[in-house]
């Protein structure tokens, strides 16, 4: 373990909860509540912890939460907020994962960007020309959740963001388009579970993908933060989570970008 990991008895504690699923529990700080900075500050150290243990890891790419609008309003801030993917939790399709893995399943359907050239510190503030010619493909994508319990709609963000914002994975597609490829206004998402619709949506992205990983590329650079080629960038929910219940079969259908398949056991 690390020294600031192991200095750190809320990272701790939040891994272990992550661990065993336990129930949510924020573990706050004594003194005033986490601010966003407090909260990214305990999630890096939760990855040290987690990664230096080799109980999970590396980091396989980010997640990015609360970018539309609405949530955004919703939860007082002005941008999004994110999180760390770890690479044994992340899946190419079909995958599958046991129900006794998760306190709380839910899923949220995602474009995922491929990231294919580095995007380092020193390369920022990123143009949007440099982001798009960084991506190598968008392709479809389940990002798995276990929201152990919690309340979302009373959470308070920077908590959430301590604990990595819910993620316990991804899944996703092959093939894929590129940037100059992908018509998010047409894009039609459907989710069907156990052969039946449970989510249909056209032109649901939160934001235009490239503009997602564009403002995660900065945010990751004021941050010390570098993505890699082969990460994967999630690029916001296209409906809200939806808690699973397994076993069940899920499929994921986007219109040209393909499908994901995934088994709850």
């Amino acid at each position: 373990m690390t020294d600031t990991g192991s200095q750190d008895p809320f990272a701790i504690a939040i891994a272990e909860d992550l661990l065993r699923a336990a129930p949510y529990d924020a573990h706050p700080p004594e003194g005033r509540p986490r601010d966003m900075a407090a909260g990214y500050a305990t999630q890096d150290r939760l990855v040290e912890n987690l990664i230096a243990e080799g109980r999970r890891g590396p980091v396989a790419g980010y997640k990015i939460a609360a970018n539309a609008p609405a949530l955004m309003k919703r939860f007082g801030v002005s941008e999004p907020a994110s999180g760390r993917v770890f690479a044994d939790q992340c899946h190419e399709s079909p995958a599958q994962r046991a129900s006794a893995e998760f306190h709380t399943f839910a899923l949220e359907p995602e474009i995922a960007a491929v990231i294919g050239a580095r995007l380092t510190p020193d390369h920022a503030p990123f143009e949007r020309a440099r982001i798009a010619a960084a991506i190598d493909r968008f392709v479809p994508a389940l990002e798995l959740l276990d929201l152990r319990g919690a309340d979302m709609s009373a959470v308070h963000l920077p908590d959430v963001v301590a604990q990595n914002i819910s993620n316990a994975g991804a899944v996703v597609g092959a093939h894929g388009v590129g940037a100059d490829d992908l018509d998010t206004a047409r894009l039609h998402t459907e989710v069907m579970i156990d052969g039946a619709p449970a989510i249909s949506v056209t032109g649901g992205a939160p934001q235009d993908p490239v503009e997602a990983v564009q403002w995660l590329a900065g945010h990751l650079a004021a941050r010390g933060l570098t993505l890699e080629p082969g990460q994967i960038v999630l690029c916001g929910t296209h409906a809200p989570m939806h808690p699973v219940a397994g076993p069940a079969s899920i499929e994921l259908r986007m219109s040209g970008l393909g499908t994901v398949e995934f088994r709850l056991t």
